[in-house]
């Protein structure tokens, strides 16, 4: 459409064919405007005027017709107005983007279900959400790790009597200290399983709020944030479901010598030990069965425990005898039958 060319500097359609029918006559007057686009004079005068108004057109003053300006200098001096224009919007994005930003963080602090993006921003969350349980924290703990171990927080947590549970998926076993630092948090009292997978990380305050990944990344790190209660609720029984399935764990000996829950793992008899029928399983059985049955590599067991890993395989060969089984698999099943997990 021809009419359309100047729109961009807010010129439209109509008033665009009245300047370009003035730029062909040189100028007119108002009557002769309103006969020749079929208008009122009163519309074609106010079409006049914006031309005006835009320095597109002059006004004689005895007259009282229009006249053109050269558009090489009337156009020149509107498109270089826009663009100062346009340099100011463009400036005024970031401190726009800065006051969306800030509004947005506020509206997710007050919604009940949010997303959280960044390690810091997750780490913040996170903390928050341990502060604020007074009954319960449940926990399921798998790699990738995005923040340094803060086990004075979770002693703090546990000593204010706080009833503490953790999931552990077998691939966090191998990170380094990590077997020290899980021992000195269940000494505190957590109760701690461990499972050969996790889908996700997760944590769940009082039943009331909860924390858990939408990426396995500690690059593009988002979390969901919610106290929606069906869905805190949900994630519940999803970790029920899962805890029921976990291996116990219990506190080990370190460096410093025995604990009270636990002792360390004997050096090798002589010979085989007679055990009564129908007994229990003792602590180094029990630890056995509840590292190898949450799929812990035997490798990472040894390390645990102190042992090379042809004392481990001895060690497991002991067990599998005991329960009449001849691998992982059969052990579980059998001390299942017994009561021994």
């Amino acid at each position: 459409m021809e009419g359309a060319l100047l729109a961009l500097l807010g010129v439209d359609a109509r008033t665009e064919s009245i300047y370009r029918f003035l730029l062909v006559s040189g100028g007119s007057e108002v009557p002769e405007v309103a006969a020749a686009f079929e208008l009122t004079e009163a519309e074609a005068q106010a079409a006049l005027e914006r031309l005006r108004d835009l320095g597109m057109l002059n006004r004689g003053e005895n007259s009282g017709g229009y006249f053109t300006v050269d558009p090489r200098h009337s156009l020149r001096s509107l498109v270089a107005a826009r663009e100062r224009q346009l340099h100011a919007v463009r400036d005024a994005i970031v401190p726009l983007a800065a006051v969306f930003d800030s509004a947005t963080r506020q509206r997710q602090a007050d919604t009940q279900t949010h997303v959280v993006v960044g390690t810091d921003a997750v780490g913040d969350w996170f903390y928050r959400l341990k502060h604020q349980a007074t009954q319960e924290f449940l926990a399921f703990d798998r790699p990738p790790y995005l923040l340094a171990t803060n086990e004075p927080m979770e002693q703090a947590i546990l000593q204010r009597g706080v009833r503490s549970r953790g999931l552990y998926a077998a691939a966090s076993f191998e990170e380094e200290g990590y077997w020290a630092s899980l021992r000195n948090v269940m000494s505190f009292g957590e109760q701690a399983r461990v499972v050969a997978e996790l889908p996700i990380k997760l944590a769940i305050a009082d039943a009331g709020a909860a924390m858990l990944s939408l990426r396995l990344s500690s690059v593009d790190v988002e979390y969901l944030y919610t106290e929606s209660a069906p869905l805190v609720a949900l994630l519940c029984e999803v970790f029920e479901a899962y805890w029921a399935t976990g291996v116990p764990l219990s506190a080990t000996t370190d460096e410093a010598g025995p604990t009270p829950q636990a002792p360390a793992l004997a050096p090798d008899p002589p010979g085989p030990r007679a055990q009564p029928a129908g007994r229990g399983p003792t602590d180094e059985e029990r630890q056995l069965l509840a590292l190898f049955g949450g799929g812990v590599k035997d490798d990472t067991i040894a390390q645990h425990l102190g042992v090379s890993p042809r004392t481990l395989r001895r060690r497991l060969q002991a067990l599998y005898s005991e329960l009449g089984a001849t691998n992982r698999f059969g052990a579980g099943i059998a001390a299942t039958r017994r009561g021994w997990i």
